[in-house]
């Protein structure tokens, strides 16, 4: 009987007994309750944390006949013990303050192995309740937290907001330390390494394997398990695409691939690949159920050059440290799964790069999308059309439509880079190769379109600076000189933008 697909199950008995697919994980699960007491886990949103955090409380729980064909069936010590689940992704924050979703939570444990708390703070009653269930069971206690950082990743265009909620976490926490004796095993997982080392700064043994290659895919699906589990989907895939497998696989690579959380170990993404052998359409699905509407909202608010996501270079320490007083767009586009590690420069830093195409043309669009409060795709046809035909006046014209559309009170009197981002997102956006902020030997052209008959190499200004500072910057920095044996005809296009006019005001465009 052909497995069903899981989408959106987080329940690993569920899913079991659903007769879903379960790419097997219990190897790596055996080699990490062997690495240490406590373990932290960061991992984009919708990528199988709480799948790994409710395998755990099966297993812990005994449930061995859930686990029957697995590698760990056979190479487990089956004994029940109290398991203590804390579940952040199940609290409503915007209906409930944190402390009364700290206290339900709390309060569902207790009722779980019908017990009483006991304690005037949720950090003695929680410490009470591992206490209790240690000397009520005479076992030592599992302690399982998912999504720890969600009261603050939410808020974090609410500065107030998150550190109260980083105040209160951090007392909730500090229970955990006074509790090592009672403890077997704690696994803490989230999006963000940025609060990590505050909020559990009493931990200092706490294993980060987020980056470690030995579990690199504990969680999302390597190549081996698409073609392992999924053999039967990829021919129905095949079937109505019209594909080969070769075909195929390089398709589902270009768009689902590339994640490298250790910098080596391909991951395709686990929610896209279940809705795309659904769906059998390349198309975006995870993107959404990301951050995307929390990181477009900082860009705009935080007046942020999103050029600058373009050739990201960071040291280790810049990808696990992260302050929520002081926030670094790319740590945390890194963390949440916009950004990965594509290699590491001559410096041994690592370079950074959208992971695969559903996150890369998402992002621009999405940005876009904030960026001007635009719906209609009508301005982005007449620009394609344009470019298409060599049309550099057309196309100027439609810009300036798009521009006279955005109204007032969505541009950050603030925000210097609003405009020169702008066009980033827009010349990303319009389909064609294009290369932003593309490197020569002296310098980098803001953006490069490559159509069938066109290549144009685009500088933008703001004023009071003029269209002819761009085009001899683009001349005397060479920037079409590798495109020279190109037999497409070249044209550079020099715009100056006005803020107050919010209009091109000048161009020059001239053949290379």
């Amino acid at each position: 009987m052909l497995k069903r697909l899981p989408i959106g199950q987080q329940d690993f008995a569920g899913l079991i007994e659903w007769n879903g697919i379960y790419a097997d994980k219990t190897k790596i699960i055996s080699d990490l309750l062997n690495l240490s007491q406590f373990v932290f886990l960061s991992r984009p949103r919708r990528f199988g944390k709480s799948l790994l955090i409710s395998t755990l409380e099966n297993l812990f729980e005994g449930k061995k006949e859930l686990f029957k064909g697995l590698w760990i069936e056979n190479n487990f010590e089956w004994k029940e013990v109290p398991v203590v689940r804390i579940d952040f992704t199940r609290m409503d924050f915007d209906r409930r303050m944190l402390s009364d979703a700290l206290e339900f939570a709390l309060q569902d444990n207790a009722e779980k192995y019908d017990t009483d708390l006991r304690g005037e703070s949720h950090k003695e009653r929680f410490f009470n309740l591992i206490k209790t269930l240690h000397k009520k069971t005479g076992e030592r206690v599992v302690l399982l937290i998912d999504e720890y950082d969600k009261p603050i990743v939410d808020y974090i265009n609410n500065l107030e907001k998150a550190e109260e909620n980083r105040e209160i976490l951090r007392t909730f926490y500090g229970a955990i330390k006074g509790c090592s004796e009672m403890l077997r095993f704690v696994l803490i997982t989230g999006i963000s390494r940025f609060s990590k080392m505050s909020i559990f700064s009493e931990l200092n043994n706490l294993k980060d394997i987020s980056m470690s290659e030995d579990f690199a895919a504990i969680c999302g699906f390597t190549k081996d398990d698409l073609n392992d589990y999924f053999g039967e989907y990829k021919d129905a895939a095949c079937e109505k695409l019209e594909l080969s497998r070769d075909e195929l696989d390089e398709k589902i690579r270009f768009w689902y691939d590339g994640y490298k959380f250790d910098g080596r170990t391909h991951i395709y993404n686990p929610f896209s690949m279940l809705n795309f052998f659904s769906d059998k359409e390349f198309k975006n699905y995870w993107f959404e159920s990301g951050l995307p509407k929390l990181l477009a909202d900082f860009i705009i608010q935080n007046g942020v050059d999103v050029r600058e996501l373009d050739n990201v270079v960071m040291a280790a320490e810049e990808l696990n440290n992260f302050d929520v007083k002081k926030i670094d767009l790319k740590t945390l586009m890194f963390q949440t799964g916009y950004l990965t590690i594509v290699g590491k420069d001559e410096y041994n830093q690592y370079i950074l790069d959208y992971p695969n195409e559903e996150v890369r043309s998402s992002f621009v669009k999405f940005l876009l999308k904030n960026y001007t409060d635009e719906t209609s795709s009508n301005k982005r046809v007449d620009m394609l059309r344009a470019l298409d035909k060599g049309d550099v006046d057309g196309f100027i014209e439609s810009v300036n439509a798009l521009l006279a559309s955005i109204p007032y009170q969505i541009i950050p009197k603030e925000n210097e880079n609003y405009f020169s981002s702008l066009m980033y997102v827009l010349l990303k956006t319009l389909g064609y190769m294009v290369l932003s902020e593309l490197s020569t030997y002296h310098g980098r052209a803001d953006a490069v379109i490559k159509t069938k008959k066109f290549i144009y190499i685009f500088e933008y200004k703001m004023a009071p600076k003029t269209a002819a500072e761009g085009i001899n910057q683009i001349k005397t920095k060479g920037y079409a000189d590798e495109f020279v044996t190109d037999p497409r005809k070249k044209t550079a296009v020099s715009i100056v933008i006005d803020r107050e006019q919010r209009k091109i005001t000048e161009y020059i465009k001239e053949d290379l």
